[in-house]
């Protein structure tokens, strides 16, 4: 059984001028000890329902129905109380910006020190040893004088490396990464990718890992979910995505060659998907990707296509998910 399972969730947003359908019946799950690579262009949907998992919503943010399994227990029905204990034990988060998480007045040694503290109930001075212990399981030099710094007194690479022991303080099951090295060189990025997989494999923690870089997955992800205007429309394997298999999604297909590699020859053009995302209170009547796809048909202007199993381990959202199939209507 998998440890999370999404079922078609539809978290939604208030908003002024009408209700922003964020997460528009996304469906997922993620196997325990492997990680779920959720990838997609900015307002795909990919933190939003990362987020709905922990209830950790904006004011005019609410889920609207479906089902958030986790260990078969359903996350949407549990009181705010109930997701104390659930937060920061069972499944932690690690934010885009570490800067904007770290509470600047506090030492490092504070801050990690609250979990250990709220859900082992271990005093200061136990839960001091305790952060010492972690930061070093994160390969950070000299842990005894990092943990009496402040947050400034760190570099990035630092910063989330502080983050990430936080995260695993408690060794939770599931462990959510939102964007962790967008911020950061490609060096640092290298390094705390390196760590991520490391500490996977230590402690068997399952990692939902969200990026707009399809490069990244390719080094990290087990399972690749590709997101597009609040909808999965491509889940499968990490190697089917990237071996350039028999069936794809339009949208996954652009991702794809809009990747520059070593082989492409000097001064040729990368392929762009044209336009832009759709704006979420105005989305297209059929697919959400037909405006911009340059295999659309009428059909795919006018119905919305389902989300169908092309393998065992492979599903698409689109009416002509075998290339071939589509190639010819160019």
């Amino acid at each position: 059984m998998a440890l999370l399972e999404l079922k078609d969730l539809h978290t939604f947003f208030r908003t002024k001028k009408g209700i922003v359908k964020a997460v528009n019946g996304v469906s997922y799950s993620v196997e325990a000890g492997r990680t779920l690579g959720v990838v997609g262009e900015s307002g795909s949907g990919k933190s939003v329902s990362a987020m709905s998992i922990l209830q950790l919503l904006d004011g005019n943010g609410y889920i609207d129905s479906g089902e958030i399994l986790f260990e078969g227990r359903d996350l949407t029905k549990l009181t705010e109380k109930e997701m104390y204990s659930v937060r920061g034990n069972d499944i932690s988060v690690i934010f885009q910006e570490p800067m904007t998480s770290l509470n600047p007045v506090f030492t490092v040694s504070r801050q990690v020190s609250e979990p250990f503290i709220i859900h082992q109930g271990m005093t200061k001075k136990q839960a001091a040893a305790k952060v010492i212990e972690m930061l070093a399981d994160v390969k950070i030099a000299n842990p005894h004088i990092v943990a009496k710094q402040y947050p400034h007194q760190l570099s990035g690479g630092m910063r989330q490396r502080v983050m990430i022991a936080m995260a695993l303080a408690c060794k939770p099951k599931l462990l959510i990464a939102d964007e962790p090295t967008t911020a950061l060189d490609v060096t640092i990025q290298a390094q705390i990718l390196k760590l991520m997989n490391d500490l996977k494999e230590e402690h068997g923690t399952s990692i939902i890992f969200i990026t707009h870089d399809l490069g990244v997955i390719r080094q990290i992800a087990d399972d690749v979910a590709v997101m597009y205007c609040g909808q999965v429309v491509e889940m499968a394997p990490a190697g089917t995505i990237f071996m350039g298999a028999e069936f794809s999604h339009p949208y996954t297909e652009g991702l794809m060659n809009s990747i520059p590699r070593l082989s492409t020859p000097t001064h040729t053009r990368l392929d762009a998907i044209p336009g832009a995302v759709p704006h979420p209170l105005k989305l297209p009547k059929g697919c959400k990707f037909a405006p911009r796809c340059k295999y659309a048909t009428e059909r795919c202007l006018n119905e919305e296509p389902e989300m169908i199993h092309v393998s065992e381990t492979q599903q698409v959202r689109c009416f002509y998910p075998r290339k071939e199939d589509r190639h010819g209507k160019k």
